[in-house]
C-alpha cells in the first residue's frame, strides 16, 4: 500500500524525532544508541548542514523516514543515508526519500552520487537499480572477538603516544589526507572537521593512537572507537593511516596491533571495523589478525552528469 508522504527539511526543533529514527535504525546494534546531545554535536560539524542537507518523511504527522545527503565538493560527489520506520517499508516512502536526495544532489551540481546498502538487502537494491544506480565497490564489515594482547614492540626510531587535543589537529589533517589520497571515495578533510570530529562525546578521546618517528613527525595513526556506554561489547577501529613511503615496513600492522591492544586494556571483548573489499593489502592484514567477515556492503553509484 502506498503511502503519502511530506518531506521536510531539518529544524532543530526536530532533533529528537530524528534521533529517535536513527537509534530505531541501530536497533540490532545497542551498542551504537545515540544520544540527543551527541546527534546534535554531530549535525553541528562543519559542512553537515543539517537545515539544508537533511530531510525528515513525514505520514499525517508521524515521521516515517529520515535522509541526510553529505556534499563532498573537493571530489564532486554526495552521499546519501536514509531510513524508513519498518512499518512504512514497501510503501513508497524509501522510493520518495531517494528521489529527494537524487533532486538534491543535483541541485549541489555534484557529478555522482553514492549510497551503500547491505548486499543482503535485497528491497534496496532493486529500488536503486530501478533508480539507475549502478553497484560499484564491495565493503567487508570484519569482526574478532579480542581475545589477544599482542606483544608490540615499535621499530627502532618509532614511538607510539596519544593523540592530543588542541596540539594534533592539523598534523592528524595532513596525515589522514596523505594516507588516503587516491583511495576510492576518500574525500580530504579539512582541520576544523577533525577538530569537530575528535570532540564528538559519544566516543573515547585518547582512543586515538599516534605512532611518531625519531624527529616527532606523526607517520602512522590508528583511531579507535568505544561508546561510552559502561557495558559496551563492541570497540571499533575506524581509520587507520600510514605515510605512503614508509608503507611495506610494517608499521601498519604494528598501529593496528596497538588499537586492539588499547581496546583490550578496556576490557572490550569484540572489535569490529570495515575495509574496501578491492584494497587487498588492508584486507589480509585485517584476515591475519583474526578478524572474520560479519556483513557485506553494496556502494551504488548514479552518476548526474548524463
Amino acid at each position: 500500500m502506498q503511502s503519502t508522504a511530506v518531506i521536510s527539511t531539518f529544524a532543530w526543533d526536530k532533533l529528537g524525532v530524528w534521533t529517535e529514527m536513527l537509534n530505531h535504525g541501530l536497533a540490532s546494534d545497542n551498542d551504537l544508541y545515540i544520544t540527543q546531545n551527541s546527534k546534535e554535536l554531530f549535525l553541528r560539524q562543519p559542512d553537515v548542514g543539517p537545515e539544508k542537507n537533511c530531510f525528515i518523511a513525514n505520514v499525517e504527522n508521524t515521521p516515517a523516514g529520515i535522509l541526510r545527503v553529505t556534499h563532498e565538493a573537493e571530489i564532486h560527489r554526495a552521499v546519501a543515508n536514509l531510513f524508513v520506520s519498518p512499518q512504512y517499508r514497501r510503501s513508497g516512502i524509501g522510493r520518495h526519500l531517494l528521489q529527494t536526495a537524487m533532486d538534491h544532489a543535483s541541485q549541489l551540481n555534484t557529478e555522482i552520487l553514492h549510497i551503500q546498502v547491505a548486499v543482503n538487502n535485497d528491497a534496496g537494491r532493486f529500488l536503486l537499480e530501478q533508480a539507475g544506480f549502478a553497484a560499484v565497490r564491495r565493503y567487508w564489515k570484519l569482526t574478532k572477538k579480542n581475545e589477544d594482547v599482542y606483544e608490540n614492540i615499535p621499530q627502532p626510531g618509532y614511538q607510539l603516544r596519544f593523540f592530543n587535543i588542541d596540539q594534533d589537529e592539523e598534523a592528524l589533517t595532513e596525515l589522514q589526507n596523505q594516507s588516503f589520497n587516491g583511495s576510492w571515495g576518500f574525500s580530504p578533510n579539512t582541520v576544523n572537521q577533525i577538530r569537530s570530529k575528535v570532540r564528538l562525546t559519544e566516543w573515547e578521546r585518547d582512543g586515538i593512537l599516534i605512532l611518531e618517528n625519531s624527529t616527532n613527525q606523526m607517520v602512522g595513526y590508528n583511531w579507535t572507537h568505544r561508546p561510552k556506554k559502561i557495558d559496551s561489547a563492541q570497540g571499533y577501529i575506524g581509520m587507520t593511516g600510514v605515510r605512503p613511503e614508509l608503507r611495506g615496513l610494517g608499521l601498519g600492522r604494528y598501529i593496528v596491533q596497538a588499537g586492539i591492544n588499547y581496546l583490550n586494556a578496556l576490557k572490550i571483548p569484540n572489535v569490529t571495523l570495515e575495509v574496501d573489499a578491492s584494497n587487498l593489502s588492508a584486507r589480509e592484514l585485517y584476515l591475519s589478525l583474526g578478524f572474520e567477515l560479519l556483513e557485506e556492503t553494496v556502494w551504488y553509484e548514479l552518476n548526474l552528469t548524463h
